[in-house]
């Protein structure tokens, strides 16, 4: 361990413009359920596909070969994502992930899901019921929820190691997480960053990924689309990548929350949590 300054990062939705060009159904599940699920693979990449107000929507995608399948990109509200999960049952050529979404308004939406080495990124365009458009109402009202505001005094813990951080929500969705960074060794110009998301009993729930540039690596935000989560229960976010970048800490700061590593307190003899913001919505 060895050991720059906060800015804080606006979080905004862009929204894209959409044409309807010959929707077509997917499979959904057998009749008998309350309601049908629409169920989506890598085989729907590029299609326009039509869902019910309410319908629930999931996307399995199989990695094939080294990396994984990350956070969803969602153009417009229509759509709202809801949770990630991995597969019960894995493929050993790569991870298998489900992402569930739902159908929220009327209106239409792309969805993509980038990938973090070279399988093309999925996405589908999704119609709601007859409107083509977005519904300007139901864009999620974004807000800060949890911060470690305590000042930085020059101390950062590496990325090498299972280095993780709890809180404590106070919104049902989160939205993105940004970090405080600084760089820690001489290298490349960026290093590409996963950040975990885990609940209280360590079960994996989400994964994000970014390249990050040295020379913006102060304040490095991880978009979760909204992610619905239990406000008062306890979640961990790790963060792992290379040496390059160095994760900043301080001794107490937030109070719903602590910092570890590889399993134990970072710090044997004071309590300390390590820099971040967390950002919600309803």
């Amino acid at each position: 361990m060895t050991h720059s300054q906060p800015a804080v990062l606006l979080l905004a939705f862009g929204l894209l413009g959409l044409s309807y060009a010959g929707a077509q159904q997917v499979a959904s599940s057998p009749p008998g359920s309350k309601q049908q699920v629409l169920y989506l693979n890598r085989a729907s990449s590029g299609q326009h596909v039509v869902a019910t107000v309410g319908q629930p929507i999931e996307i399995t995608l199989q990695t094939i070969g080294p990396g994984h399948y990350q956070a969803p990109q969602i153009s417009c509200s229509a759509i709202r994502f809801e949770r990630f999960a991995f597969a019960p049952v894995q493929n050993p050529g790569g991870p298998q992930q489900e992402y569930h979404f739902r159908a929220a308004a009327e209106g239409e939406a792309q969805v993509k899901i980038p990938h973090s080495d070279s399988n093309a990124t999925f996405t589908v365009t999704i119609q709601v019921g007859a409107a083509a458009g977005c519904p300007p109402a139901l864009h999620p009202s974004i807000m800060p929820d949890q911060a470690n505001t305590a000042e930085w005094t020059k101390a950062w813990t590496n990325l090498v190691n299972d280095v993780q951080q709890t809180f404590t929500p106070s919104l049902p969705r989160l939205v993105a997480v940004e970090v405080e960074l600084v760089l820690a060794n001489p290298g490349p110009a960026d290093d590409t960053l996963i950040m975990t998301l885990f609940d209280a009993e360590g079960q994996s729930l989400a994964t994000a990924s970014k390249t990050v540039k040295v020379a913006d690596c102060a304040h490095v935000r991880f978009a979760f689309g909204g992610l619905e989560v239990s406000p008062g229960k306890v979640y961990s976010i790790r963060l792992s990548g290379g040496t390059l970048f160095g994760w900043k800490y301080v001794v107490g700061g937030y109070e719903k929350g602590s910092a570890s590593f590889n399993g134990r307190p970072l710090l044997q003899d004071a309590r300390s949590t390590l820099l971040f913001r967390t950002f919600g919505g309803t």
